[in-house]
């Protein structure tokens, strides 16, 4: 019996280890890693290499301090003493010219020779990895042959003009070449500000300005071209800064002489190019949008310098119709999108003030505001808000601070829709925003339109009583003053809206303060007791109805 019990108990411990090894086994599986499951050796290869390259990624991001050797020594060493080696090299040239050592002939031979040298040795340079000081012996290249060709053909006359002109835009050409095969943006800017340059080392008899102005133009094309392929951003807004200096440099010396025209040809050509550009692009550059914005602003001054009034109009319709269709066709990329709606802001702009004077068109910049400000709330674009705010301000300044000389006048109009404006830009607001900000928006809204619209009454009513007497105008007044004072209690308490209903109560102390205070002592008794018996009812009434509210 004693030996059945014991063997029981056995058999009860081992199911125990039993039951307590299953449990170990189901935790260490439930915390230990799952195994490796047998993937291809490629892709296991992958794998054991993201670790490594996440690694380096990392290390990459970790900013590196900077190598001040390399900065000045590599980098701009070179620069700085490439311009000194030319500026020896015509000093050379001068020296040999004045102790007669070298001829005319031997001068430009040499020239072409140094400018060859410098060309070769940068390139070798480049190949060895000597990348910045090659790019500069290749970019000295071009002004040495650029120098060499204008002494060839100003100096020693030993060249026409059409020679030198195809010598120099052969140089050009070389540079904008080698621009692309090294991948050098300073080799595009030496060559672009080298390029511009070429029509004003050229002595002609007769010079052409069609041919002056459509070869800056074609160079700004092919240099615009080459910064866009090569994504150079400083040598896009280069190209773009250096054909209006050098139109407005042109005009400056020619002045009119029939070239009006050929100017503002070329400079829609640019602006049409740099809304190419912009609009097929690939991805939203920041370089891109901003050159194109300012070049707007720049093509408008240039339209109004050249063209009369009529073709300046229509060349503003016609791009504002382009920017409409821009906006139209940019709606599912949102940065276009957003930096076109800009644009046609400004264009819309800009054709608001060319078609009407100012004191007449004024509320169009008013309505412009409002609908630019619905904008830039529908798709919460600060930018556009900021644009807004500036166009409403200042068009609403401008109309508040004309003096209303009488009733049925333009000044009149003018103040109705800026009133108006004020209870749609509270409306916007509401429709835009969320609903904790409403009270704000309506509550400053009403204070705001309250303030206008008593100055606006004040105006009128002094306007339309000019020719009554004073008592007369100090009743009218005063009536005026409490009608708008009723107006804004009933639509508070119809409303339940409080604002609304103090603002009332507002009018109504401050037309009292304006009896006592102002209009007392010029008027007589009979009159002073109508005022104080109706100011006064008005009071009375108001404070039951704020009973009966309650």
């Amino acid at each position: 019996m004693e030996n059945e019990r014991i063997e029981e108990l056995e058999r009860k411990i081992s199911s125990l280890e039993e039951d307590v090894a299953k449990l170990k086994s189901l935790v260490y599986k439930t915390n230990s890693p799952r195994p490796p499951v047998h993937a291809p050796p490629k892709l296991r290869q992958e794998t054991t290499k993201r670790p490594a390259q996440t690694a380096a990624k990392s290390s990459q991001a970790i900013e590196e301090p900077v190598d001040w050797e390399k900065v000045l020594f590599q980098t701009w060493l070179p620069r700085i003493f490439i311009f000194v080696f030319i500026i020896g090299v015509l000093w050379g040239f001068k020296a040999a010219s004045d102790y007669g050592l070298m001829n005319e002939k031997a001068k430009v031979v040499l020239g072409f020779v140094v400018s060859i040298g410098f060309a070769v040795t940068g390139h070798f340079q480049i190949k060895k990895g000597r990348l910045v000081l090659g790019q500069v012996l290749v970019g000295g290249a071009i002004p040495i042959l650029m120098l060499t060709t204008f002494a060839m053909h100003s100096l020693y006359h030993l060249a026409g003009p059409t020679l030198a002109f195809i010598l120099n835009t052969s140089w050009i050409i070389l540079g904008m070449i080698a621009t692309v095969f090294y991948r050098s943006q300073a080799l595009g800017i030496i060559s672009a500000v080298g390029g511009v340059l070429v029509p004003f080392l050229i002595e002609s008899n007769s010079p052409n300005a069609l041919v002056f102005i459509g070869y800056e133009t074609l160079l700004y094309i092919a240099f615009l071209y080459v910064a866009i392929k090569q994504k150079y951003s400083i040598l896009y807004v280069l190209s773009a800064v250096l054909l209006n200096l050098t139109l407005l440099l042109y005009y400056s010396f020619v002045g009119d002489n029939g070239v009006k025209a050929l100017l503002g040809m070329a400079i829609l050509i640019q602006h049409l190019c740099l809304i190419s550009s912009f609009f097929l692009s690939q991805s939203v550059l920041q370089v891109y949008a901003f050159t194109l914005l300012s070049s707007l602003a720049a093509t408008y001054g240039w339209l109004l310098a050249v063209f009369d009034d009529g073709t300046t109009t229509m060349v503003l319709l016609a791009l504002v119709i382009i920017y409409a269709l821009g906006v139209y066709t940019v709606r599912s990329s949102k940065e276009k999108f957003e930096f076109f709606i800009t644009y046609l802001i400004v264009a819309v702009a800009f054709f608001i003030h060319q078609l009407v004077d100012l004191r007449e068109g004024v509320i169009l910049y008013v309505i412009q505001g409002l609908a630019v400000y619905y904008i830039a709330m529908t798709y919460k674009n600060l930018l556009h808000q900021l644009f807004s705010y500036t166009i409403y301000i200042l068009s609403a300044t401008y109309i508040l601070v004309t003096p209303i000389e009488q009733v049925l006048s333009l000044p009149t109009l003018n103040w109705v829709v800026v009133l108006a404006s004020i209870l749609v830009f509270v409306w916007i607001s509401i429709q835009k925003t969320e609903k904790d900000e409403h009270d704000t928006f309506k509550i400053g809204g009403s204070i705001v339109f309250s303030i206008l619209s008593l100055i606006f009454a004040t105006e009128v009513t002094v306007a339309g009583t000019t020719d009554l007497s004073a008592n007369t105008q100090t009743l009218i007044m005063t009536a005026v003053w409490l009608c708008l004072s009723i107006a804004a209690f009933v639509i508070g308490s119809l409303r339940n809206f409080k604002t609304a209903t103090y603002v009332g109560v507002g009018i109504l102390f401050l037309t009292l303060f304006k009896l006592v205070l102002y209009d007392l002592p010029f008027i007589p008794m009979a009159i002073r007791a109508l005022l104080f018996i109706v100011l006064g009812a008005i009071g009375l009434i108001i404070s039951r109805l704020f009973y009966k509210k309650k």
